[in-house]
């Protein structure tokens, strides 16, 4: 069974750290926040990544439970083809509903890394074009001209932009009407970016307020998401937790129309190059 990435979901990096690894308390505690399903990482590079279970294992554990589980992975495009080929046994094996690949400053410069990749898990001896593949990058596409979104964009059919307006230290609206405007010059349109708000905190980046948290949901549905996800299970205090379950998605869906599309094109197409503000593994802008 696929699934799609509609509605919340939460991103469990270390499945030990998350409740002690315990999938009846992880189940229940996504259940009471109104999440769909969990993202949890499967594999790093071409390797599994060690979570103490198999990744099949817990998918099976968050399924018989009600969850939906996609399995997702930090991709290096150093070895393309043993990545691609731990991507789709994270999908055939692993049982994963969906799949998310986690590309970011590795992938700037090589667009045929992204290209290999990305063919090999879409085709028809792969995972074919119809699995639910998404990938997961920077939000600000300005600063990044360099990383090959083109080429996920053609295999993928939608995409998770890593919205961490707490890390950005910028307002909320500012750092979501960029992604939007920035993915929407790229070809991607709202009903298919589902934005990552970062519930953590780390060094000098502060938790966001619960405020924020329930605003990012209702603009990211305002603006025609269809779903959201927050980094990460092990990263979120109560009060994040409070804040994810208090946050709803409204049934309706929204479009940007084809004007407003055209307006953001131009809008990008005039910006200035930008020195990259620094890159970070999950964090950056």
């Amino acid at each position: 069974m696929t699934t799609s990435l509609h509605g919340k979901w939460v991103w469990l990096w270390n499945w030990r750290r998350c409740d002690g690894g315990d999938p009846g308390r992880v189940a229940k505690r996504l259940q009471d926040a109104g999440c769909r399903g969990a993202l949890v990482k499967a594999f790093d590079g071409p390797h599994w990544f060690d979570q103490g279970l198999p990744w099949r294992e817990i998918c099976r554990e968050l399924k018989a439970r009600g969850l939906a589980a996609g399995g997702w992975g930090y991709l290096y495009g150093r070895d393309p083809a043993g990545e691609a080929q731990r991507a789709i046994e994270t999908a055939t094996y692993g049982e994963a509903d969906l799949l998310v690949l986690d590309v970011e400053s590795e992938f700037k410069g090589r667009p045929e890394a992204a290209e290999e990749v990305c063919s090999r898990i879409s085709a028809s001896g792969g995972l074919g074009p119809d699995y639910p593949l998404y990938f997961s990058s920077f939000a600000i596409a300005r600063y990044h001209r360099s990383f090959p979104f083109e080429a996920f964009r053609r295999h993928c059919m939608g995409t998770a932009p890593q919205v961490y307006w707490n890390a950005f230290r910028w307002p909320l609206a500012q750092s979501l009407g960029w992604t939007y405007e920035d993915y929407a010059a790229l070809g991607i349109p709202p009903s298919d970016v589902f934005p990552v708000g970062g519930l953590y905190q780390e060094g000098f980046v502060r938790y966001p307020e619960p405020g924020d948290v329930r605003e990012f949901v209702r603009q990211a549905a305002e603006r025609g998401s269809r779903g959201v996800s927050f980094w990460s299970y092990e990263h979120m205090n109560e009060e994040m937790w409070q804040a994810v379950a208090s946050a709803g998605l409204p049934k309706e869906e929204g479009e940007m129309s084809s004007r407003e599309y055209e307006l953001a094109a131009a809008s990008i197409s005039q910006l200035a190059t930008r020195v990259d503000p620094g890159d970070r593994n999950r964090g950056a802008s």
